[in-house]
């Protein structure tokens, strides 16, 4: 007697089943990531999944979707903090080191830097919500530094969310949080000054 699981579960809850999805999209990307690999992170049967998101990529899509939201509520986040600049450098590039070392196999760092420009490249609509995704990026940093002093706000935005994609390939790539860290403080120093 088969005791297979069909359909979707009582407790089903969208955003969790969501996030099992983005962690595995996180881990192997899109073309690494079968229908059955998102049916087995997520505890839906594949028709359940398909009525709930939609295809592979709607899924992917809404991944990327929920992960710019995230984002926004962190910088949204530091602003109310109204925090100095350095320290405000500081929550940005050491805070993401510390989730871009975790992962289902170890560090992954960033969805969107890490698998969703590998797919920008074939996939239009990625492509435009990485594009979008960093724009958003490079504006609110912009505006985080300018509202704590940085003379050149946007130039220095732009470092520090390139510092950001870095630390998020070299995480991934096996750096140890020693390497990423010193990566960090460097950017920092340029940012805010060296320490006295």
């Amino acid at each position: 007697m088969s005791t297979k699981v069909r359909g979707r579960p009582r407790s089903f809850d969208p955003d969790e089943a969501l996030g099992r999805a983005t962690e595995r999209f996180r881990t192997f990307g899109f073309a690494g990531t079968s229908l059955d690999d998102l049916s087995a992170a997520t505890g839906l049967a594949r028709p359940s999944l398909a009525a709930a998101f939609g295809d592979k990529r709607a899924l992917y899509i809404a991944a990327i979707d929920r992960l710019t939201a995230r984002v926004e509520r962190q910088f949204q986040r530091l602003g109310e903090a109204k925090l100095p600049l350095r320290e405000l450098v500081e929550r940005i590039l050491i805070g993401s080191i510390g989730l871009y070392l975790t992962g289902s196999d170890g560090p992954e760092g960033c969805l969107i830097i890490n698998t969703a420009a590998t797919q920008a490249a074939s996939d239009p609509q990625v492509r435009e919500k990485v594009t979008a995704f960093l724009a958003v990026e490079d504006n609110r940093i912009a505006e985080l530094l300018a509202a704590a002093g940085s003379p050149t706000p946007e130039a220095h935005g732009r470092l520090v969310a390139s510092v950001l994609h870095s630390l998020s390939v070299r995480a991934r790539g096996g750096a140890p949080r020693e390497e990423l860290e010193r990566v960090a403080r460097d950017c920092i120093d340029l940012v805010a000054g060296p320490v006295s």
